[in-house]
């Protein structure tokens, strides 16, 4: 009888040790680094600029977290520490630069059921983007930005193209070509949309005049962001199909002055914002649109 009741309070402890309280899982994390965020004296959210301190363990804790609905992390996480977190069905945003995971394991952020917004920047060469298909089955899942991966390339925009439910989308310095960004057309709730050049001098481009016309059949586009490219004002202009745009921003795009002047008159109630190319983006231009 004495043994039995020693093996049932060894498992109460080890059961009290496994569901811990969140304030004591966020102190022992906060100890290895980690930045709370809070929102009316409650801990909503944590950020781990750097993750070197994190064993399995931690990941595993930060999947216990209840009140928890907002994570970011820096250079660190990998396969093993993304599946120890398990279903965070509370957290409705994840952040991540610098993450070194597979298709496989992004796969498994179909078990968080409260994520509405993924950001994934920098990843390791492992994450192609096909995982993100599996985001489909999110009933809450409306924002993603892939960015700073040349992995990630048309397969990855084919997963994307299956995400129906997004309404904000952002790629830039990737492997994707024209190709791949026409199959944005299968998105038609998207309102916001932010398409970048991939860092490279030799071609395929990612944007250019042949992509515009996919964008002008999103009917609830809202604002439009576009960056590095050589685009003209007969291409630009196809975008008045957009009936519903309020800002369109040209960042660092190669084209006459007096066009742009011609296209804000084509817009009356759209903001138009353009910059030129710097002298490092027009070097790229110019050896992607050759």
């Amino acid at each position: 009888m004495k043994r039995l009741a020693t093996c049932l309070l060894s498992s109460f402890l080890l059961a009290t040790s496994l569901h811990a309280s969140d304030g004591e899982i966020i102190a022992a994390l906060k100890s290895k680094g980690a930045q709370a965020i809070e929102t009316k004296g409650a801990v909503t959210g944590l950020n781990f600029p750097d993750c070197s301190n994190l064993v399995v363990a931690d990941y595993a804790q930060i999947g216990q977290l209840t009140g928890v609905k907002q994570l970011s992390f820096g250079k660190g996480p990998n396969d093993a520490g993304l599946k120890a977190i398990g279903a965070a069905t509370n957290v409705e945003a994840l952040s991540t630069n610098g993450m070194d995971v597979t298709d496989e394991t992004i796969a498994t952020l179909a078990a968080w059921k409260s994520l509405a917004n993924f950001a994934i920047f920098h990843p390791g060469p492992k994450f192609t983007g096909k995982g993100l298909a599996a985001l489909a089955s999110l009933p809450k899942f409306e924002s993603l930005t892939v960015a700073g991966s040349t992995a990630f390339g048309d397969d990855g925009m084919a997963a994307v193209a299956t995400l129906t439910g997004l309404k904000g989308f952002r790629t830039w310095h990737s492997g994707v070509t024209t190709e791949g960004v026409k199959k944005i057309a299968a998105l038609k709730n998207l309102t916001s949309l932010w398409i970048g050049q991939r860092l490279s001098y030799t071609p395929p481009v990612t944007v250019s005049d042949a992509v515009l016309p996919v964008f002008a059949e999103l009917p609830l586009l809202e604002s439009l962001t576009l960056d590095e490219a050589r685009l003209t004002l007969p291409a630009l202009s196809q975008l008045k199909k957009l009936t519903h745009l309020k800002r369109l921003t040209l960042n660092g795009i190669d084209i006459p002055e007096a066009d742009i002047a011609a296209l804000k008159q084509q817009f009356p109630k759209t903001d138009v914002k353009w910059t030129a190319p710097n002298e490092q983006s027009k070097k790229r231009i110019d050896a992607l649109f050759k």
